[in-house]
């Protein structure tokens, strides 16, 4: 295993705050609500507004016209996301950015990874799709911001081999989803589509799921903390036989319990993320990780808190519920816990 720190810098430190700060005023969870109410799974304005920050350069190497940080703050970027459940393609700008640095992802364009054809398991080995003599066929289900996309990435066999291409979205036929997350997410057929090869091959589409991971993971952390939080709140004020619910034991153990699992949540995501900006051999392994204890994690918050919460908890008009909306369709995204426990154990040779 190679020495990591999971200590973040001063200057992570700052950019912490300032990406919560920006959300915080930017995307507060009353405009995702909104946003849901109206039937929007894509918010241009918010996505325009971290364009002029920077943010889509994040992941990018100084090259290729990006700012050259690490994964460490990509994941504190969308951690700060994930607290509001915020509508954002940064997701996908994470997937490609190592994958075409030449589609102008890093400038706020967005293009979309579409690699999965079998939803029952993120093995990207599964691939159906073909490319022969320039054209493209085939269907990828469940991509993320595909009907905002202005291109994919695709994978698809070429002979015998598997390479992936670059396909405008003007040649792709895309059916939105509706998720109870109500993410921006579609399916997308390729009829005979114009299609580019890109210099890159399925290792290089691992190492990209593997870095979506940690950013997935990341932002779910924040939401499972955003909703711990919101828990913690409620605790205190809400009172029943003229005492704060929270100074009842029962709850506070359960309470406890979760914070330990959170700060675990917390170490596997910066784990993952300074092995992965290190470069380090264990990297695919810790990412698998990450992702095991974030969403269980995450599920554990969002039912605790929405049994702490009563009644109201229940209900659609209280937000907590929606955290664990999330974290159920996070769940299954880029691979379910069961998944990634079964890789983190091949990756260690167990």
């Amino acid at each position: 295993m190679t020495p990591i720190s999971l200590a973040l810098r001063p200057d992570q430190e700052e950019f912490r705050q300032m990406a919560r700060e920006v959300v915080a005023a930017e995307a507060p969870l009353r405009r995702f609500r909104a946003q849901r109410d109206a039937g929007a799974t894509a918010d241009p304005q918010l996505w325009h507004r971290l364009v002029a920050l920077g943010w889509p350069a994040l992941p990018f190497a100084e090259e290729h016209g990006g700012l050259g940080l690490s994964m460490m703050e990509v994941c504190l970027a969308t951690e700060a996301l994930g607290s509001t459940l915020a509508q954002h393609p940064l997701l996908s700008t994470v997937l490609v950015s190592t994958l075409d640095p030449e589609a102008n992802a890093q400038v706020g364009a967005i293009v979309a990874l579409a690699w999965q054809e079998d939803t029952r398991t993120a093995d990207p080995f599964r691939i159906r799709a073909t490319h022969h003599q320039g054209r493209l066929t085939g269907e990828k289900r469940c991509v993320l911001d595909a009907p905002s996309a202005e291109s994919f990435v695709v994978s698809a066999w070429e002979g015998d081999r598997v390479g992936l291409f670059r396909v405008s979205a003007a040649h792709a036929t895309v059916r939105p989803l509706t998720r109870i997350d109500h993410r921006d997410v579609g399916h997308v057929y390729f009829d005979n589509a114009p299609a580019e090869p890109l210099p890159v091959g399925l290792h290089d589409l691992q190492r990209a799921l593997d870095r979506g991971v940690v950013a997935l993971s990341a932002e779910l952390l924040g939401g499972a903390e955003a909703a711990f939080a919101m828990t913690l709140s409620w605790l205190r004020e809400r009172e029943q036989f003229d005492a704060p619910i929270g100074s009842f034991q029962a709850l506070q153990h359960r309470a406890v319990d979760l914070f330990a699992a959170l700060e675990l949540s917390r170490s596997a995501v910066l784990g993952a993320a300074a092995a992965e900006a290190a470069g380090a051999p264990n990297a695919s392994a810790l990412a698998s990780l990450a992702k095991v204890q974030v969403d269980e994690t995450a599920l554990r918050v969002g039912k605790e808190s929405i049994q702490m919460f009563g009644g109201i908890g229940m209900t659609d008009e209280h937000d907590i519920g929606l955290f664990y909306k999330r974290a159920a369709v996070v769940a299954e995204t880029l691979g379910t816990a069961a998944f990634h426990r079964d890789r983190w154990g091949r990756l260690m040779g167990i």
